[in-house]
């Protein structure tokens, strides 16, 4: 087959196997009609075409017959004789032949079963592992989910018996100390009348033997009702109170009342009081004394220190500045007073003996304050920690003890774990080390006072920021402190309210960039930073605590200029006092702005170049009370009268060193500020004698007044302020020579803070004796450049404020 296309039909057809398949079943079957058999295999194999033709595809079910002898017949039938055409061997090797392709198809077909077989058993065992391992998710799935609602619903009903457990408790327990303190009233109730009673007696015993008045009732006090009676006394010191004693029955029998002795105060009357005094008041009114202030009492010795031993109830005692306490009688006093609270024992001579004794008795003491003792040692703050007492200490004051060291700081942390407010302000010795030290179990500081301390750096703040969250912070002076200090204090602390920082010279615009971000701060002192830009204010005035800002110090902050101010004007809209000393770029625009501020109580303008225009639009504020403007030497009469003419509920103001003004200011001030209450003018050289006439006649309630410097008052000022002031309490005269001091004498006995000197004028105050300017003084351009960058801004602001 040489044809190939005769090749490809007969391939397609399969007509070598229909051929082979016929040929074997003729020779096997041997029917007796051939042609109708083929017929039959052909319509056959027709019809099943799908079926794979082999040479035995065509037997029909008939008895087996031998291969060779069925061969021998047939191929003699066909062809004759087999001797001469064929020989057997050819028929058994195309049998042996057709049987070796017949078992090797059925070996193929074998292992394809057997194949499949493996592949059918392997997926099935795969698919039931998978059924296996989602059985088990959804089995663990259930279990857990309903795990977790079983634990959340005991968990419920646990927090459930918790709450009403703890009612249960706490309504138990306020029954208790109800009862508890019910009693104690009732004893104490009874307690005081029984004293009521004796000093009734006493008094009634005492005034058949007196000398004093007996027209009791006869005057206005003794008619009121005995309560408001006492509670008008509360209002006197201990002086006083000891000479209404001698007034009269009535009177004395008020004045020793046992609610007015429970607070005493011997500081104010230090320049005067003896031993003698103090003890008999003390042994009088022991069991009542509660609050006892010596602070400055340096002439009390032994007798008075004995006797506050014996004021058994005491709380809160103040001996600061008495030199004359020792070890002894501290204590005397720490074993006698268990109830103490607070103790202040600054500038004395106490030593480590008194800190052994309030590790043992002082198991209630919560503040203490040992600022500039220079007696103690480390070795005296590891005593605190050996005992039971001050282990409760919240407040501690170590201003100025220089002496305490890395150890007496780490022994103050053992010691006073629970510290939350901790002031060394005036400790130049203070290191990071001492920080450190003091935050490693000190993890409740809320407040913490470094004024003073030039040397903390920035290792010192995040050792803070690591375990405080601060409230209050102060801090002063310090050259270390960076942007990074400041970073890693405002995140760690954004509670913080109050942040005193005059003079951290490294304070950039970054630094308020982070100080902006707090939410709560209410009190921001930034003195003396030469870096602070307008920039870093608008970083202040556009952070979330602009709107609760009460409180803005930026004296001595050269680059603060008038779109600063207009910044802060429009929206810290709570700003009660704000200072802005010798802030040189300010002009009378800035005061304009700020005459918007709904709520400013407080200015503070010394140094500023502030003239007419801007002091006369201070007075639209309608809140100011308090007007600081001194050394404002453009300020004139025309602009204070505009000014008081606006500012009538104004309370202080202080013109010192404003050279232009003369006694028609105070004619003006007199006139429309009839509640002033302090006026300070020292270095005023114009003002006479005129200006304390009309200062006199209309303002009455004055308590607070400085004329140093005042070289043109005579001896009639002390007249006039004698006879027209009668609430004057501190007057300041210095370097008047036309004041003898005979007739200023005549006021000290009228005032609690009297001054006055004849010296000739220091060179502070500008000019001579004479009233020569030493130097004259050039007025100051405008500085409009800075405003005028944004004119159209703050034009278009201000129209809107104008609006609202």
């Amino acid at each position: 087959m040489t044809d190939p296309v005769f090749r490809e039909y007969f391939l397609k057809h399969s007509l070598s196997q229909i051929f082979k398949a016929l040929l074997s079943s003729l020779c096997v079957s041997c029917p007796e009609d051939a042609l109708h058999f083929i017929e039959r295999k052909l319509l056959a194999i027709q019809e099943n075409q799908a079926l794979e033709i082999g040479w035995h595809n065509c037997f029909d079910d008939v008895q087996p017959i031998t291969v060779s002898l069925l061969a021998t017949s047939v191929v003699h039938d066909i062809f004759g004789s087999t001797d001469d055409m064929f020989q057997l061997h050819l028929l058994e090797k195309a049998y042996s032949y057709y049987q070796k392709i017949l078992t090797n198809m059925c070996f193929i077909g074998w292992r394809q079963y057997i194949s499949k077989r493996k592949a059918d058993a392997a997926r099935l065992l795969f698919l039931t592992h998978s059924a296996k391992r989602h059985y088990v998710v959804q089995s663990t799935r259930f279990i857990f989910t309903s795990w977790a609602e079983w634990v959340h619903v005991r968990k419920h009903k646990q927090s459930d018996a918790v709450k009403k457990i703890q009612r249960v408790w706490n309504a138990v327990l306020c029954k208790i100390i109800i009862t508890a303190w019910r009693y104690v009233v009732q004893d104490a109730k009874r307690t005081k009348e029984y004293f009521e009673r004796m000093e009734k007696d006493i008094l009634d015993t005492h005034g058949q033997h007196t000398d004093l008045p007996q027209a009791d009732g006869q005057d206005r006090l003794s008619l009121l009702p005995w309560k408001l009676s006492a509670k008008i006394f509360q209002n006197l010191g201990v002086g006083d109170l000891l000479k209404c004693t001698q007034v009269c029955r009535a009177w004395m029998a008020i004045a020793q009342t046992c609610s007015l002795w429970s607070q005493i105060n011997f500081s104010d009357e230090r320049q005067w009081i003896t031993n003698k005094t103090v003890a008999r008041i003390l042994q009088k009114y022991r069991p009542f004394i509660t609050h006892l202030n010596m602070s400055g009492c340096s002439t009390l010795h032994h007798a008075s220190f004995r006797c506050v031993s014996e004021c058994k109830n005491l709380q809160e005692l103040n001996l600061s500045e008495c030199t004359n306490i020792n070890d002894e009688m501290m204590r005397l006093i720490l074993e006698a007073c268990p109830s103490l609270l607070i103790l202040n024992l600054s500038y004395t001579n106490i030593t480590n003996g008194t800190l052994r004794s309030m590790s043992r008795c002082s198991l209630t003491l919560q503040s203490l304050s040992l600022a500039y003792c220079k007696n103690f040692t480390d070795k005296g703050l590891q005593l605190l920690s050996t005992g039971r007492g001050c282990n409760g200490l919240t407040h501690l004051d170590l201003s100025g003890c220089t002496q305490i060291s890395v150890d007496g700081f780490r022994h103050i942390a053992e010691s006073c774990s629970l510290l939350e407010h901790i002031v060394l302000d005036d400790m130049p010795s203070l290191s990071d080390a001492c920080i450190q030290a003091l935050t490693s179990k000190c993890h409740y500081l809320a407040v913490i006072s470094v004024l003073d301390t030039p040397y903390l750096s920035d290792t010192a703040f995040k050792a803070i920021a690591e375990v405080a969250n601060l409230t209050k912070l102060k801090i002063e002076g310090n050259v270390c402190v960076s942007d990074s200090g400041w970073k890693a204090l405002c995140r760690a602390s954004p509670h913080l309210t109050v942040l005193h920082a005059p003079g951290c010279t490294r304070m950039t615009d970054t630094s308020m960039k982070y100080i902006g971000s707090l939410r709560n701060l209410h009190i921001l002192h930034l003195a003396d930073i030469a870096k602070l830009s307008d920039t870093g204010i608008r970083y202040i005035a556009e952070g979330p605590s602009a709107s609760k800002l009460r409180e803005l110090d930026l004296s001595n902050c050269h680059q603060v200029n008038d779109l600063s101010i207009m910044r802060l004007a429009q929206r810290c809209s709570k700003l009660n006092k704000l200072t802005v000393c010798y802030c040189e770029y300010l002009t009378d625009s800035s005061f304009e702005w700020l005459s918007g501020c709904p709520s400013l109580i407080t200015l503070d303008i010394t140094g500023c170049s502030i003239q007419d225009k801007g002091l006369i639009a201070l007075g639209a504020v309608c809140t100011l009370r308090k007007l600081i403007a001194a050394e404002c030497i453009w300020i004139t009469d025309n602009g204070i009268e505009k000014f008081c003419r606006q500012a009538q509920d104004l309370e202080l103001i202080d013109v010192c060193h404003c050279l232009s003004l003369s006694d028609q200011s105070v004619k003006f001030l007199s006139f429309y500020c009839r509640k002033i209450i302090t006026l300070r003018m020292a270095g005023c050289l114009k003002m006479t004698d005129m200006a304390l006439q009309y200062l006199t006649g209309a303002c009455h309630y004055v308590r607070e007044l400085d004329l140093s410097g005042c070289i043109l008052l005579t001896d009639c000022t002390p007249r006039l302020l004698h006879r027209g002031c009668p609430q004057l309490t501190t007057i300041s005269m210095f370097y008047c020579r036309n004041i003898s001091r005979q007739a200023a004498l005549r006021l000290q006995p009228r005032v609690r803070h009297w001054e006055h000197s004849c010296d000739d004028i220091p060179c502070s105050y500008g000019y001579d004796s004479q009233g020569r300017l030493l130097q004259p003084t050039k007025k100051p351009d405008r500085l409009e450049s800075h405003w005028e960058d944004e004119e159209d801004v703050s034009s278009s602001a201000r129209e809107t404020t104008a609006e609202t």
